[in-house]
């Protein structure tokens, strides 16, 4: 019997796509969102703590809403206790919403509803909480408008979402309560979100970010399409190496079937008058015309996709590419960009690092197999016609 041969490269190649449509598809999950992250004040009345942060973080998203489509702000922390008075309990991710939050931030409602503009204009002591919460809280009864307990104070249940565990939390559950509840019960939360869904990303999270920073000098602000882009550039220089090779080897082909039948109407012509052959060269020529034009669009194609990154990270573009103090002076500001000694994150961008890593070790691993198998596809040498010349 013929033993079959094994090939390792194409194993691993195999690994490294699996692990590059992982990271891909955590990037998808992320969302297109711009968000500005800051630690959350320390004291929590209503009078000068996160319910009078959230009226200022109103103001300043209220004044740049031309630029945006939807906005709001929300306060996160984790590991909070949520309990019953027959002693059931879970720990949750638990997030003060303000108004607007679900417009820009989706969820799927299952029962009830949602935290609501007038919740949060009334501070009302009411909870939105997942599938797995309701059943563990209230096993064989009807969540939406039981009782239970958060940092103290009682809160009724208002509505259920669908549930399951999301990368970028450290807790498998999760509850929304209006941020000015939280506020006036003082409960202590750890950080407070900034977020929006902009009208022209690139300008749009300029000035977002320029008018944040200005307000609450200290946070953290992403551009989760940005980021995206940054985070799958191993994908992009994938995509760029495979397109760079298949335009290369259609140029290959369409220059041999040109060359082809070049040959071909050189030995008719030695049979048949031109003029009865008119007709099929024309064809002949009309054909390969279309063929150099679709390699030539795929060709810009490819050169727009190489390009864009470039526009998107303006902030990588010295102002004077020769000059050796202008490339100094960028270096410098993109490190001063990425030096804070405290950066707040949100579960979207964690989500967005954790892609980034499978990508980045599904494109090393994609090389390796790629080097253990060979690359002789990559260069397989199509045969050119000769074509006979006669004096």
């Amino acid at each position: 019997m013929k033993q079959r041969r094994r090939h390792p490269g194409v194993i691993v190649m195999l690994l490294g796509v699996m692990l590059m449509l992982s990271g891909a598809l955590a990037l998808h999950s992320a969302g297109d969102t711009l968000q500005y992250v800051f630690p959350a004040p320390a004291s929590t009345d209503g009078s000068d703590g996160l319910t009078a942060l959230y009226r200022a973080g109103q103001e300043q998203l209220t004044s740049i809403g031309d630029t945006l489509t939807a906005s709001a702000i929300a306060a996160c922390s984790q590991g909070v206790s949520l309990s019953t008075q027959k002693g059931r309990n879970v720990t949750a991710t638990v997030y003060a919403v303000g108004e607007g939050y679900f417009d820009v931030m989706h969820e799927t409602l299952t029962d009830g509803r949602f935290v609501s503009g007038t919740d949060v204009a009334r501070a009302d002591s009411i909870i939105v909480i997942d599938e797995k919460t309701a059943l563990t809280l209230f096993p064989g009864l009807e969540p939406v408008g039981q009782e239970l307990t958060l940092g103290g104070v009682s809160y009724e249940v208002a509505g259920v979402i669908r549930g399951g565990r999301r990368t970028g939390e450290a807790d498998a559950q999760r509850a929304y309560i209006p941020i000015t509840a939280a506020g006036k019960n003082a409960l202590a939360m750890q950080t407070v979100a900034c977020v929006a869904k902009a009208v022209q990303s690139t300008g749009s999270a300029v000035l977002m970010e320029d008018t944040l920073r200005a307000w609450h000098p200290g946070g953290s602000f992403y551009s989760l399409s940005k980021l995206r882009m940054g985070a799958a550039m191993p994908l992009r220089w994938a995509i760029l190496i495979a397109g760079v090779s298949l335009l290369l080897a259609l140029l290959r082909r369409m220059n041999a079937v040109t060359l082809g039948r070049i040959s071909r109407c050189h030995e008719q012509l030695r049979l048949r008058y031109a003029r009865e052959l008119a007709l099929g060269m024309a064809a002949s020529a009309v054909l390969c015309a279309l063929g150099y034009g679709a390699i030539l669009a795929l060709a810009c194609a490819l050169a727009v996709f190489t390009v864009q990154p470039l526009l998107v990270f303006t902030e990588w573009i010295p102002e004077v590419i020769v000059e050796l103090s202008s490339l100094s002076s960028r270096f410098w500001s993109l490190n001063d960009a990425n030096a804070a000694a405290i950066r707040c994150v949100t579960r979207e961008v964690c989500t967005l690092e954790l892609g980034r890593g499978l990508l980045r070790w599904g494109f090393a691993a994609l090389l390796l197999g790629l080097a253990m198998h060979g690359s002789r596809f990559l260069s397989r040498s199509v045969p050119m016609p000769e074509v006979r010349k006669e004096r």
